[in-house]
């Protein structure tokens, strides 16, 4: 019975090994010493081989730059231990610029092997990591243009009050507001900040309102990501302005404010007592700033009543 199972295996085995040579990811399988026992033709595209063969027998981790070679070879102790691992690292594409890669690590258990195999499978995510880069600078800029925007909007408010002592007081008043706008966006918008809803919110409401019609509940001291934060900051300034241009800030009514974080999600709640009349045609800013928290892997809830107005808005919150 040994003659036909033997030609099946390899038949099972070539199969296998087509099927991997249509993926686009960087399929490898190492020996216990980490040298390359199996790899697919994307795999030996991405380490400048022509041919899958050419690789086997060879030392995994050096295919790798030097600088990533810690990562490489904790993933693989971890891999010996019996404990998948993951990583990202990057090395240079065929044009010299870097490429990126996701890596996984799985150990595969041999019988009676001290030193089990290992399954490395590395996607390339230089597209992900550029956009990130990209998006990093977008931000940077932005950081700088709104600075620059609230500081000359400052220049302009104090220099048109200088002669007039009358609209001294007033245009302080307005200085003060940009400064605290300032004071929450570096704060939003940096991401080696710390975030914490007790802070930001108070904050945030000095800048849009009286502080005498913000009425705070409670205020948990809830830590948010940076997506979540600025999220939540960008709610808080659209319910403002419409507060302010519609709604009980206009009239002088108080508004409520409160929070609570209970098993990794955030809920803030504002309540205030306004007749909203139909919406104007185009009106966009509650829809986007609706999408923008479902992006955020959070919720947007909304209940409008003849005479007051109740938002929810829920985030994850940081451990």
């Amino acid at each position: 019975m040994n003659g036909p199972v033997e030609p099946l295996i390899d038949s099972h085995n070539a199969l296998l090994s087509t099927l991997l040579d249509q993926t686009h990811e960087c399929i490898a399988l190492l020996d216990g010493d980490a040298r390359i026992v199996f790899v697919n033709r994307e795999g030996a595209r991405a380490m400048e081989k022509s041919v899958p063969d050419a690789l086997i027998g060879r030392h995994w981790v050096e295919r790798w730059p030097e600088a990533s070679r810690g990562d490489i070879e904790r993933a693989l102790a971890d891999a010996r231990h019996g404990k998948a691992a993951r990583f990202t690292a990057s090395r240079p594409g065929a044009d010299g610029a870097p490429c990126w890669w996701d890596v996984t690590v799985t150990p595969i258990d041999a019988e009676g092997d001290a030193s089990p195999r290992v399954l490395a499978i590395a996607r390339d995510i230089t597209a992900e990591a550029r956009d990130r880069q990209r998006i990093a600078a977008i931000t940077e800029e932005m950081r700088h243009r709104l600075k620059n925007a609230m500081t000359i909007a400052a220049g302009i408010v104090s220099m048109a009050a200088r002669s007039r002592p009358e609209a001294q007081p007033f245009a302080r008043e307005i200085i003060d507001r940009f400064a605290q706008l300032g004071a929450v966006q570096d704060i939003v918008l940096d991401p080696a900040r710390a975030k914490n809803f007790a802070d930001i919110v108070p904050m945030l409401a000095r800048a849009y309102g009286d502080a005498s019609l913000l009425r705070f509940g409670a205020l948990p001291d809830a830590r948010l990501g940076d997506a979540a934060m600025q999220a939540l900051a960008l709610t808080f300034g659209e319910l403002a302005t419409n507060s302010l241009k519609y709604g009980a800030l206009k009239h002088g009514r108080p508004i409520e404010i409160d929070g609570v974080s209970k098993d990794g999600i955030f809920l803030m709640t504002w309540r205030e007592p306004t007749a909203f009349g139909v919406a104007r045609d185009g009106a966009q800013g509650l829809g986007l700033i609706e999408r923008l928290i479902a992006a955020s892997g959070g919720r947007f809830d909304r209940e409008v009543g003849d005479d007051h107005l109740c938002v929810r808005v829920s985030l994850p919150a940081l451990d």
